[in-house]
């Protein structure tokens, strides 16, 4: 039966193409989902499926953290209130389940960790800012000890579609009969695609092991059959007369029992003891071009995970001067990316519940013009810091040459903190007082 040709793109009655026997038409992407279980058996299971869980979180945190308040000038002050923070940080684990947490979210496809906040107020209710009285503990919640009960459906407030309430589940899947709210929880709720069906998955994400499965699957299949390959790599064949006649005798006992006998030869004397008439070789399989499959595997795997593979497999770049920087700065680049969409958002909402505390680090007041921020994840090699310092240095003196700026100002930027700083900007929106007194002294015209 002919089929009328397609209008809207290319065509071929030959082959197909554009026709109902084009062999594209019925492709179709079909996700692959993974149950929690499975999850987990992956993430335990496999070494790669590990690295690609833990290895984001744990460079995002890395460092830590860097807390800045600008509203206290007093050094020394500001310093010991920083340290007060710190500690109640530290003294909560904070940092330790924020991690566990974001490894959750990867490997599961969403978690949570439940602020023990005192306000007054049970846990199925709205959490009371103005109330907190102290935080007493912090518990990371899978996604699988979570169900969302209600859902916001208000399109005119900012969490619309996202739960408001979940049950408590229990390790062995029984419903513990407690509810929490969703303001005491910091969630993370996994790699979301779409938030059209807002209710799908009790609310939660999917798990970037689903991404990366398929693709991780023909991984480990390609190294273990380049395994299989190397342990068939050499095979010995012996050729014994009269062999058919031995086995159709029903006597193999026999052919094992030679066979056995000449590997036992060889491997003590290094000598292989044979008949006149029988014959031993070994045949060897070549392995031309299984390097390049197997890298091919690795390149695409780290492309799935979006990891480079100096990060994922832990080897050096390949190539002519290669030293993996580049590959280095692209991977802190996504961490620092990652940093400041995934970490920063809870950090600083905990941050905010921890000064409210009346009893935590501030006595409940908020400080004014407070920050968190990360740490460089590249640290520059002391060549590199001479280099910036020489630059920096040559800026300042073509300013200081032009008038802009006094050598006051210069040694105050970089020289007034407890190290050189190549990152304060110059104040240079106030007159300079050289500048001041000059207009003074220049008489008016017809004075």
């Amino acid at each position: 039966m002919a089929t009328d040709p397609r209008l809207d793109g290319w065509y071929n009655l030959i082959s197909g193409l554009g026709t109902d026997k084009d062999q594209t038409t019925y492709t179709a992407c079909a996700p692959t989902r993974l149950s929690q279980q499975e999850c987990e058996d992956l993430w335990l299971g496999d070494d790669m499926a590990d690295r690609i869980v833990t290895a984001l979180p744990g460079d995002a945190l890395r460092e830590g953290v860097q807390i800045g308040i600008g509203s206290i000038e007093d050094a020394d002050l500001r310093t010991q209130v920083i340290d007060k923070i710190t500690a109640s940080v530290d003294d909560l684990g904070f940092e330790v389940k924020l991690q566990k947490a974001l490894e959750y979210e990867r490997a599961y496809g969403g978690s949570a960790i439940y602020v023990g906040a005192v306000d007054g107020r049970p846990p199925d209710q709205p959490l009371d800012m103005t109330s907190v009285r102290a935080i007493k503990h912090l518990t990371v919640f899978e996604r699988r000890s979570l169900n969302a009960v209600t859902f916001n459906d208000d399109p005119m407030e900012p969490n619309y579609g996202k739960p408001t309430l979940f049950d408590v589940v229990s390790w062995s899947g029984v419903g513990t009969g407690q509810k929490v709210h969703a303001s005491r929880l910091l969630l993370f709720p996994g790699r979301r695609v779409t938030d059209r069906n807002p209710t799908e998955n009790n609310g939660w994400g999917e798990s970037v092991l689903s991404l990366v499965y398929d693709v991780l699957r023909m991984f480990n299949s390609a190294w273990m059959g380049a395994g299989y390959t190397l342990k068939d790599f050499s095979v010995a064949i012996m050729k014994i007369k009269g062999l058919a006649s031995i086995l159709a005798a029903n006597q193999p006992s026999a052919v094992a029992t030679r066979a056995q006998a000449i590997e036992l030869s060889r491997s003590i004397a290094k000598t292989i003891l044979l008949d006149s008439e029988e014959e031993y070789e070994r045949k060897t399989t070549t392995l031309a071009g299984l390097s390049d499959v197997l890298d091919r595997f690795n390149t695409r795997l780290s492309a799935a995970a979006g990891m480079p593979m100096t990060r994922l497999f832990g080897i050096s770049a390949a190539g002519l001067n290669a030293t993996g920087e580049g590959d280095a700065r692209n991977w802190y680049d996504s961490v620092a990316d990652y940093q400041t969409k995934k970490v920063l958002p809870p950090y600083e909402r905990f941050l905010k519940l921890l000064f409210l505390s009346k009893a935590g680090p501030t006595g409940g007041i908020e400080p004014q013009n407070w920050s968190v921020k990360f740490p460089p994840l590249w640290q520059p090699t002391e060549k590199e810091q001479a280099e910036r310092r020489k630059l920096v240095a040559d800026t300042d003196q073509i300013y200081f040459d032009m008038g802009v700026v006094t050598s006051e100002e210069i040694r105050s930027s970089r020289f007034a903190g407890e190290s050189y700083s190549a990152e304060t900007v110059i104040d240079t929106t106030a007159p300079l007082i050289g500048a001041m007194n000059a207009s003074e002294e220049t008489p008016t015209q017809g004075s």
